[in-house]
């Protein structure tokens, strides 16, 4: 092997931001880093190709002399020459973005007089949430796949279920009712492939991906040779997604939404999108819910409920930070005191000042006893009040709404499901 072809033949061993994840980018001849780590260390850059970040994703880069060429092609470029596309459509009404205040700021009094409000407040407005795992005959057989890793099984249980609720409410009957299908936040499309084994007559239904990023290895990509399925794929993020701009769905009296694991104010934008459309039209809502950490207030859409249970706009992100305990998988440092309810607000513990030096050294949660499946459930709870909001929400736009473990929580902490179903 030549010099050169050994040097090309070299990979990026670049540690980026303190985790070590190995960098498999070929570097050039010549040069230290692959293309991406020169851009992060400008300093090193001794070349006359100078790359930098590119101002539209950061996540990648470009040559500096080429940039504006390259801002011409970018696949990071806003595009909004299309009818479908209306820039902050469903971004609902403009309101001031209160600050983000993680849980680090709150006192130890101020952590457990939230964490009590938020078990008074499920418990009065939430309560048992149904379960209601469920299965899809089109599934049954792949369930049983040899070489299935669990991972992968896990997948398929959850399609299953929400096909399985998908038939339960009539939803998969197109003989009858031509339906037009949107899955949110599309991603490879797996779940809208089940889909089209799973409805009554495939001559009569729609298939719309909607996803904001350009996906590798699509299953829609395959399933194009059938002359009687219609697929159509859009690449548009969901706030600026204007329904009434797609020809193609004007076609069917019925629409159905869809979505697995839609990541955090991703799904307060459905739902705006979609319950601003007629209810006659839009028949059902089926949404596996994630990623509550990353709600935004400007997009979430149960602020008139948050209020009713008393929580002011300045804890909305006090509120989706505990969410992030019930998927953090924490474990408990030592074994400790168990912890079965929030010590009243009056009596809650004060810090040690005599020991402040300990105490930072410490796990906070530790020091107040918190255990960590204690943790979880008040996490799990938090998440639900955001979800409650959206069910309220819904319910005001004319929908039969509701909240369901779809699977069980071993499956995924991310268990939880919205049924909406259109009382017109």
């Amino acid at each position: 092997m030549s010099t050169e072809m050994a040097d090309r033949s070299e990979t990026c061993q670049f540690f980026v931001q303190r985790k070590k994840r190995f960098c498999k980018m070929l570097v050039k001849s010549g040069n230290k880093y692959c293309g991406q780590h020169q851009a992060e260390r400008p300093e090193e850059d001794k070349t006359k190709s100078k790359r930098i970040p590119c101002p539209l994703d950061p996540k990648h880069s470009c040559f500096e002399h080429r940039l504006e060429k390259h801002l011409e092609v970018c696949n990071a470029k806003e595009v909004l020459e299309f009818d479908y596309i209306k820039k902050n459509v469903n971004l609902g009404l403009s309101m001031e973005e209160p600050a983000k205040v993680s849980l680090s700021c709150l006192s130890d009094k101020e952590l457990f007089s939230f964490m009590k409000r938020v078990e008074v407040a499920h418990k009065e407005h939430v309560g048992e949430i149904e379960k209601a795992k469920l299965t899809h005959e089109a599934l049954v057989k792949e369930m049983s796949t040899p070489g299935y890793g669990l991972s992968a099984i896990r997948h398929v249980s959850q399609n299953s279920s929400i096909l399985g609720h998908l038939s339960k409410e009539g939803f998969l009957d197109t003989s009858s009712s031509p339906t037009c299908f949107i899955e949110f936040g599309a991603g490879r499309g797996k779940l809208t492939r089940w889909l089209t084994e799973s409805i009554t007559d495939i001559s009569k239904a729609l298939f719309v991906l909607i996803d904001k990023g350009a996906q590798r290895y699509k299953t829609d990509a395959k399933l194009k040779h059938n002359k009687e399925l219609f697929i159509q794929r859009l690449r548009v993020d969901i706030q600026h997604l204007n329904l009434q701009g797609i020809d193609s769905i004007n076609n069917y009296k019925r629409i159905v939404g869809l979505g697995k694991h839609l990541c955090g104010g991703a799904t307060d934008l459905t739902l705006q999108c979609l319950s601003t459309q007629s209810n006659q039209r839009v028949a059902g809502i089926i949404l596996a819910l994630c990623c509550h950490h990353r709600c935004t207030y400007n997009a979430y859409v149960g602020h008139v409920f948050l209020q009713e249970a008393g929580f002011l706009p300045e804890e909305f992100y006090i509120l989706t930070a505990l969410t992030s305990w019930a998927t953090c998988s924490s474990k408990d440092s030592m074994p400790l005191q168990k912890v079965d309810q929030v010590p009243d607000t009056d009596q809650g513990p004060e810090p040690d000042n005599s020991s402040e030096e300990k105490q930072m050294n410490e796990n906070r949660y530790t020091r107040l006893g918190l255990k960590a499946h204690y943790r979880e459930e008040v996490g799990r709870k938090a998440k639900q009040l955001l979800d409650h909001g959206r069910v309220k929400h819904l319910n005001t736009q004319g929908f039969q709404s509701r909240l369901i473990q779809y699977v069980d929580i071993e499956e995924t902490p991310e268990n939880i499901a919205l049924v909406a179903v259109s009382q017109s």
